[in-house]
């Protein structure tokens, strides 16, 4: 016997609402319609474009699959013994007070939408199509401040526990352009126009000079990253020689070097000594340290904690016989060559043809 399965409940779906409905279709297509509706079928109109409908489908459907998987379950045999498990819990008023059910107003609000086909919030993505190249990202309009004026200002840059806004004059880009109007007539005038004819003999050899000495630091700076060093072109801790190499090419560029005591790079020397100055370290007479130097103040590390040779013995002993276990054990990798069967009966037992018998 055969029993036909119960049919699946249908949704008419008529799309493209947006283009025509079904009221101005022609007659003849709007009976069809019309004779659906009347045998108990849903048609519903949506337009994925609009989006009209499409929320009404999708809890119309959930509705139909849902009510028909209940009537499916209650129909079978298996219902009996779950009801037989239910307890419905009917309890006692205590008192005439009404306890409405609460439902918060977030879920009321969606719900609501829902019912509505209320459209879309717009997504960023969805903006950055519709304006194209005057798209700009703005994060900040969704900040949730007391006064909305506040939400494009600029976040305070804080220095030492002071805000610098604080002390920045509100009325500053007016002065910086009276200022920069200002450089422009200096400018207009000559006023910074060198006459290379007023100067001296000195003016002019001091030039040359601090030309040369450009030059010469470009020069080094490019031969420094030509061989990919990396850290400061003088270091602190520089040798005599390259402070000699220093002195002598400043002085072949016609600097005087005599004073070099109170330089810069002469201070730095001295303070780097004065501060990588290690105390010193005494020989221990111990025989268990001949082979280093070791602080007086401080024993080695085997020997800390111990009162006399004896118990240092006795510790040694105890460790070796702590580790013994462990070094066995760690020979017994595979790399050891380690059999473990020392008979294998397959290669020892039975009837064995010729050739060779070495397991390994």
């Amino acid at each position: 016997m055969l029993m036909s399965r119960p049919a699946a409940p249908l949704i008419i779906v008529a799309n493209k609402c947006d283009v025509r409905k079904i009221s101005e279709l022609p007659e003849e297509n709007q009976k069809i319609f019309a004779d659906l509706s009347t045998e108990g079928i849903s048609v519903i109109e949506t337009s994925t474009l609009t989006e009209e409908g499409v929320m009404q489908v999708k809890n119309e459907a959930c509705d139909r699959l849902l009510s028909h998987r209940v009537e499916n379950k209650m129909k079978g045999k298996k219902v009996h013994d779950v009801l037989n498990r239910l307890h419905l819990a009917m309890p006692a008023k205590r008192d005439d007070k009404e306890r409405p059910p609460f439902i918060p107003e977030g879920a009321l609000m969606r719900k609501k939408a829902m019912e509505v086909d209320a459209p879309k919030r717009k997504l960023e993505r969805d903006l950055e199509i519709e304006l194209g190249d005057d798209y700009i990202l703005d994060l900040q309009k969704y900040w949730d401040l007391m006064n909305e004026d506040e939400k494009h200002d600029r976040v305070p840059e804080v220095w030492e526990g002071h805000n610098i806004a604080d002390y920045i004059d509100p009325e500053i880009m007016t002065k910086l352009e009276l200022l920069e109007k200002e450089e422009e007539l200096k400018e207009q005038a000559g006023e910074y126009d060198s006459d290379d004819e007023s100067e001296d003999e000195e003016m002019q050899e001091i030039r040359i000079l601090a030309k040369q000495i450009r030059d010469k630091k470009q020069l080094m700076v490019r031969k420094s990253k030509d061989k990919d060093v990396h850290g400061p072109r003088m270091p602190r801790t520089a040798t005599k020689v390259e402070r000699k190499n220093l002195e002598k090419e400043m002085g072949d560029l016609g600097l005087d070097m005599d004073d070099k005591d109170d330089s810069h790079y002469a201070q730095q020397a001295r303070r780097s000594r004065s501060v990588t100055k290690k105390r010193k370290r005494e020989v221990s007479v111990t025989p268990l340290s001949k082979t280093r130097s070791q602080s007086a103040s401080r024993p080695p590390r085997d020997q800390s904690g111990l009162r006399d040779p004896k118990m240092a013995r006795k510790a040694k002993s105890m460790m070796k016989n702590s580790q013994r276990d462990m070094n066995r054990q760690g020979k017994k990798g595979e790399a050891d060559r380690h059999v473990f069967d020392l008979k294998p009966k397959h290669l020892l037992a039975g009837k064995r043809k010729s050739g060779t018998h070495d397991r390994r």
